[in-house]
């Protein structure tokens, strides 16, 4: 199988309003030759143009693509790091749903927790679970509606023991995390996408269609 690469949509733009942003703040600080004194437009201005400036930056800085796959497995890329599925650690992909709502998200249903945390960095675990707090909240109150609701829930441990390994800290709070996930929605590893419904539903047969293929291709 070749390299499939998904090109993301969060980095996209960023060089033209970088240059759009540049042209105006060029403009601004020719025109303070003509100018005794910032008026509020002008003020105003100036503070768009930086802000257009950093936008731009921020989505330069974004990866050019966020998914990949190969005979491997697949590969998310965040400006944070990466994380990497072989294709015999996940069952498959699919749009998640909360309170029967379809979420702006493509997800995993794992079947090796250790094949993923092991090689989950920490600083790309933090973001994560930065990033999707209002989804993991969300888990937890559809949770509560269905009564099954308690303080502990909120509450992240400081141990996860699988099988064959024992995850304190960041990566424990992460499984723990996976779990009430899985719990809720059926998923345990969330990835936010900029797509419509069809074309995430798409994507999701695409990489479902892959793992099948390499799977059997191994066994054979």
């Amino acid at each position: 199988m070749q390299l499939n690469q998904i090109q993301g949509g969060a980095s996209r733009g960023g060089a033209a309003l970088m240059i759009g942003s540049s042209i105006v703040l060029l403009l601004l600080l020719l025109s303070m030759l003509w100018v005794d004194q910032l008026n509020v437009l002008h003020a105003l201005a100036f503070v768009m143009a930086a802000l257009g400036l950093f936008a731009g930056w921020a989505k330069l800085s974004e990866p050019a693509y966020f998914l990949q796959y190969d005979e491997t497995g697949l590969q998310y890329f965040h400006r944070r790091g990466s994380w990497f599925l072989p294709w015999n650690s996940f069952l498959y992909s699919g749009v998640p749903q909360l309170e029967q709502k379809k979420l702006s998200y493509i997800a995993f249903k794992l079947t090796d927790y250790d094949s993923f945390l092991q090689s989950l960095p920490l600083r790309l675990a933090v973001r994560i679970m930065t990033e999707q707090r209002a989804l993991y909240i969300g888990a937890i109150r559809q949770s509560c509606d269905s009564g099954q609701c308690a303080s502990e829930l909120m509450a992240e441990g400081e141990n996860f023991n699988t099988a064959g390994q024992q995850y304190n800290g960041i990566k424990a709070a992460f499984a723990h995390r996976m779990q009430r996930l899985v719990n809720a929605t059926g998923f345990d590893i969330f990835v936010p996408v900029e797509l419509s419904e069809a074309d995430a539903l798409n994507l999701c047969k695409q990489i479902n269609q892959a793992r099948l293929q390499c799977i059997q291709n191994t066994a054979t």
